[in-house]
This record gives C-alpha cells, structure tokens and sequence, in this order.
C-alpha cells in the first residue's frame, strides 16, 4: 500500500494539477469525452484526475490534469475532443484542498480514489493493462467509482 500512497502523492503533486489546454492536430479523429466520477461521500474539496494516453507515460506524464471543485456527490468532466486513442484515468477526492492524498501511519490513502475500469491494484495502483480503455466513437462515456 505504500507503493500506492508514494504513486498517488507523485502524481496528483504533478504541477498541482491545474487544468492544461492542449491542441490537436486537425487530422486527428476525436470523441465527445464524459468522464463520470460517482461515490464522493462529502461535498467538499477538490477532485483531480490525470489522464495518460500510453503505458510508457502511465504514473509519470498525463496529458491532461484537471481540479474540479465538489460542489455534488456525482462530478462530470468533459473533453469535447479527445483524440480518439487508448487511456487510462486517475483520480482522488482531496478533501482538504492541500494537494495532496492524505494518509495514515502505515501509508494507507485517506482519501477516497480511483482508476479507470474501477481498477485497484493489490499494493499499489491499479496496472495500466487493468486501468486502459479504448475512445474509438465519436462520443465516450466513462465512469470511476471513488472508494
């Protein structure tokens, strides 16, 4: 669980996650993305989600860090025009806004997070092969189930 926590802290401390523009070339086909995040138990405090796009970038380099207030117990990002392509999706609830996942004594996450395809990781994060999906219609839903 460690693993997780030291995963966790690295990624989501990554340029405090504020939300990136990024551009597409024109070529590229692209999908209406929703992403869904369900099971925040408080109103309150931020939610941070990265978004990867390859295994070799998975952990390290997401191609999009988002911070939404939680202002409901359901919160939906969307990305009109996310290249259609494989990914995988992390996200926490950072109740206290400080930037980072609280933990306990032993490393074990107090906050609430997730990973694409309700992926979990034994001791660690959830695996690339278990977290990635593929976006290939023209509109995409997602949904992660924080815990």
């Amino acid at each position: 669980m460690i693993r997780a926590t030291t995963f966790l802290l690295f990624l989501f401390t990554l340029n405090s996650l504020q939300a990136q523009e990024i551009s597409y070339p024109s070529d590229v086909n692209t999908s209406e993305f929703k992403l869904v995040i369900k099971g925040i138990s408080k109103i309150e405090g931020e939610i941070r989600i990265a978004v990867f796009d390859s295994k070799e970038k998975y952990k390290k380099d997401p191609i999009h860090a988002v911070v939404l207030p939680v202002d409901s117990t359901t919160i939906v990002w969307v990305n009109n025009e996310l290249p259609q392509g494989n990914y995988a999706i992390a996200v926490y609830h950072d109740k206290n806004k400080n930037g980072k996942i609280d933990t306990n004594l032993l490393g074990i996450p107090k906050e609430d997070y997730g990973f694409s395809n309700d992926a979990r990781g034994k001791f660690g994060p959830a695996s690339w092969n278990d977290a990635v999906f593929k976006v290939s219609e023209p509109k995409h839903v997602a949904e992660i189930t924080i815990k």
